[in-house]
């Protein structure tokens, strides 16, 4: 189910108002204009962005649950940072925020981390079978997070951003600022380490009752 903007920015407005001071009528014009264009452009963005970074988090490891917190922190911090960003390159610089704070929650709840045992598998299926595709999609989105569970941050974020959401290695390698000589080699690791994990996985599905 396509993810739903459910929330604005009050806080942005009052922010642009606050560091607006201009000292004559004409200042004060521009500034309208500047504020009601970056109003206008940051909700274009949340639009047309909120259920791919929605998603995004969820891949990069924040639980359903809290995902619509997490996307939301994203915007946040775009719209703070809304006037250095470049038009046309903002969809990479969300991803990179929302690698940070998957990363962040990620951390803050390793204590309680769910870990990818044969129980945990077994339950992941455990619902009596059924036709219908839904199910079977959920069954796999979930089996796609207990895999992705196991790799690390560095190898999760690139193998996402390139099997996934459909980066190239050089739109990789600028959204996390590492060259692209460690993309490939993270990238190889990551699929190599997935292929692993998903054949573990199918061992313990096919050994379940």
């Amino acid at each position: 189910m396509r993810p739903e903007v459910s929330f604005s920015f009050p806080s942005f407005a009052e922010a642009k108002e606050q560091t607006s001071e201009p000292s004559d009528d004409v200042g004060a014009d521009g500034a309208r204009m500047g504020f009601a264009t970056d109003t206008a452009r940051l909700t274009a963005l949340l639009h047309e962005h909120y259920a791919s970074v929605w998603r995004a988090v969820r891949r990069f490891g924040v639980p359903s649950e809290a995902a619509e917190d997490a996307a939301q922190e994203v915007f946040i911090v775009l719209a703070r940072k809304l006037d250095t960003i470049r038009e046309g390159h903002e969809l990479r610089y969300l991803y990179g925020v929302a690698m940070r704070v998957a990363a962040n929650r990620r951390r803050a709840s390793v204590a309680r981390r769910e870990v990818a045992d044969s129980e945990t598998v077994r339950g992941a299926v455990s619902a009596a079978p059924a036709p219908d595709a839904l199910l079977e999609q959920r069954k796999m989105r979930e089996l796609l997070d207990l895999a992705l569970d196991e790799l690390s941050d560095e190898l999760r974020s690139v193998l996402v951003l390139f099997e996934i959401e459909g980066f190239s290695e050089r739109e990789i390698a600028e959204t996390c600022a590492i060259p692209l000589g460690t993309v490939a080699s993270r990238l190889r690791r990551a699929r190599e380490a997935f292929h692993r994990t998903a054949q573990r996985l199918r061992a313990d599905l096919e050994k379940s009752p």
